[in-house]
C-alpha cells in the first residue's frame, strides 16, 4: 500500500506539471469563431404599387410577403430615387444617386448606353468579400457587354436585359394576356431586350417567367447553402403585359372582375415565390443567417389604374408625387432585427447597399461613397435619429426634395412654365393641400437646398425620350420618362 500511494501522487504531479507547462508555453482555451456572415437576398418587384400588398392596406391577400414584415420591419415611408424603372435600379444597385453618373432618365436605347460600368455595385462589393452572387430577373441597366450583369459583379444571371417581356408565350391556349396580343403585338414581340438569356447565352422563353426566376433562386440557395451568398431576385411582376395561366386564375375565382383577377394572379405568383424562398432557407437552417429585403422599384402606373393601387398616396409611376416614389419596402433578419416593427422615418432604396455591406462586414469604395445609410443601428434601437434629413429627386424639368415633413415638388406645365407645390406630409401624405403660396420662405429654402445638391451632379448622359401631359391635383404638368 505504501508503494502505491507515492505512485499516485507522482501521477497527479506529472499531470499538474504538464498543465503548468502548457499554460507557460502559451496554450489557452480555443478562441470563438468569427461571427458567420449572413446571406443577403434582395427581392425587387416591378411597378408594384404602395397599396398593392395586404400589409399596406390592399383588400387582397399577400401572406408570404406580409410575413417578411411581421418577422422584421415594414417601412411606411420608404422611397425609390426615381419614379421609373431603370434610374431607380441604377441607384439601388450602386447605393448612389443615379444622377451622379448621368443615369437620370429611363433607358430605352439599351444597346448603346446604360449604367456607368465604373460604378461600384453591391454585387461587386460582396463578391470581393467572398460572396457567391446571382441575379435572376430583369436587368434594365444596359446591353453592352461591359454593362451586363456578369461584368457588374454577378456570377450567375438568368432573365432579360431590357425593361419588359412577356411572362409566357401569348399563343398558349391556357394563357390569358392583357393587353390582347392581337391589339398590341409589339408588346409581345421578341426583341434583343426582351429575349431571355442565361449567363450570356440566349435561351427559350420559360413556361412562366415568375416561376422560372423563383426556381433558379431555389437552385442557387441549394447549391450555396454553405454560403455566404448574395441573391438578387428582380421579378418582372407585376409589370405589363399582364399574363397568367388558367390554373393561376382559378385560384382567385372569388374575384369577379377579370382584369383585377388577372392582375392579382400576377402578384399571387410573386407572393408564392417569396414564400418558397423562405421555406427553402428554413429547410437548410438558414433563416436566422439570412437578411432579406423586399422593395418595389417605383409606384404602379396610371395605365393599369383600374386594377393597381398606390393608395392612399397621390398619382402614379413617372410622377415625383408620393404615389410615384414611395414604395412598399420591408426587411427581415431574425435575431438581428426585431420582428413586428413598423418604422416611420423616411428611408431610401439607397440604404440597401450600405446596410448589406455593413451586415457582411465588407468594405465600400472610398472613391465613390454611398449616398445611403446603414439602417441596422436605427432598426436595432441604437440610433434614435432619422436616417435622412433630406431626400432628393431629379428628372428635369421635374424635381423634388423632402426635408423633414416638408416636400417641395416642382414641374413644368405644357407651356414650359414652372409649377411649384409644397406639401407637409405629416398631415397630408396624399399631397392634396398645396401650401406653397402660404410659405414662400420654406419654398425658397428648399429650392436652395435642392440646387446645392443638384449642382454637384453630372449632366444626363442621354436625353429624355418621352414626355406626358398629365395633371396633379387638377393642375396641368408635363412629366418625363
Amino acid at each position: 500500500m505504501s508503494l502505491k500511494r507515492p505512485r499516485q501522487r507522482r501521477s497527479w504531479k506529472v499531470s499538474a506539471c504538464g498543465f503548468a507547462i502548457a499554460v507557460a508555453m502559451g496554450a489557452a482555451p480555443a478562441t470563438a469563431a468569427p461571427p458567420k456572415r449572413p446571406n443577403i437576398i434582395v427581392i425587387v418587384a416591378d411597378d408594384l404599387g404602395y397599396g398593392d400588398l395586404s400589409s399596406y392596406g390592399a383588400p387582397y391577400s399577400t401572406p408570404n410577403i406580409d410575413r417578411l414584415a411581421s418577422d422584421g420591419v415594414r417601412f411606411t415611408q420608404g422611397y425609390a430615387t426615381a419614379a421609373l424603372c431603370s434610374p431607380s435600379r441604377a441607384a439601388l444597385m450602386t447605393g448612389r444617386y443615379q444622377q451622379r453618373f448621368g443615369h437620370e432618365y429611363q433607358l430605352y436605347d439599351n444597346a448603346r448606353d446604360g449604367v456607368d460600368a465604373a460604378q461600384p455595385t453591391l454585387a461587386r462589393t460582396l463578391r470581393a468579400a467572398g460572396y457567391r452572387t446571382a441575379l435572376y430577373g430583369k436587368w434594365h441597366l444596359g446591353m453592352l457587354p461591359e454593362r451586363q450583369p456578369q461584368q457588374m459583379g454577378f456570377d450567375e444571371f438568368f432573365g432579360i436585359l431590357g425593361g419588359q417581356a412577356p411572362y409566357a408565350a401569348p399563343t398558349r391556349p391556357d394563357v390569358v394576356s392583357s393587353p390582347p396580343p392581337a391589339l398590341m403585338p409589339r408588346t409581345y414581340a421578341v426583341t434583343p431586350t426582351s429575349k431571355y438569356q442565361e449567363n450570356g447565352r440566349p435561351v427559350d422563353m420559360p413556361d412562366y417567367a415568375t416561376t422560372a426566376f423563383t426556381d433558379r433562386a431555389l437552385s442557387f440557395i441549394d447549391r450555396n447553402k454553405d454560403g455566404p451568398f448574395f441573391l438578387m431576385l428582380t421579378y418582372t411582376a407585376p409589370h405589363t403585359p399582364l399574363q397568367a395561366t388558367q390554373a393561376q386564375l382559378a385560384k382567385l375565382a372569388e374575384i369577379p372582375d377579370p382584369e383585377m383577377r388577372l392582375y392579382r394572379a400576377v402578384i399571387d405568383e410573386l407572393d408564392i415565390g417569396v414564400g418558397q424562398i423562405r421555406e427553402r432557407l428554413a429547410r437548410h437552417g438558414l433563416t436566422n443567417d439570412t437578411m432579406i429585403v423586399f422593395v418595389s422599384d417605383n409606384g404602379c402606373p396610371d395605365y393599369v389604374r383600374t386594377v393597381c393601387s398606390n393608395g392612399p398616396l397621390n398619382a402614379w409611376k413617372r410622377y415625383l408625387t408620393e404615389g410615384g416614389v414611395r414604395v412598399p419596402y420591408m426587411m427581415a433578419w431574425p435575431g438581428k432585427i426585431r420582428g413586428g416593427q413598423t418604422y416611420g422615418n423616411a428611408v431610401s432604396t439607397l440604404d440597401i447597399f450600405p446596410t448589406a455591406v455593413a451586415a457582411a462586414g465588407a468594405k465600400g469604395d472610398p472613391e465613390r461613397p454611398t449616398d445611403g445609410r446603414n439602417l441596422l443601428p436605427f432598426l436595432q434601437g441604437l440610433d434614435k435619429g432619422r436616417p435622412h434629413e433630406r431626400l432628393y429627386w431629379r428628372s428635369l424639368p421635374s424635381y423634388a426634395i423632402r426635408d423633414g415633413d416638408w416636400k417641395l415638388l416642382v414641374n413644368a406645365n405644357p407651356k414650359g412654365e414652372t409649377v411649384t407645390m409644397l406639401f407637409n406630409l405629416a398631415g397630408d401624405p396624399s399631397e392634396q393641400k398645396d401650401l406653397a403660396a402660404r410659405n414662400p420662405e420654406i419654398v425658397a429654402r428648399l429650392n436652395q437646398a435642392w440646387k446645392a445638391w443638384s449642382d454637384g451632379l453630372a449632366a444626363p448622359r442621354w436625353p429624355t425620350a418621352k414626355a406626358f401631359d398629365v395633371e396633379i391635383n387638377g393642375v396641368p404638368v408635363r412629366t418625363t420618362n
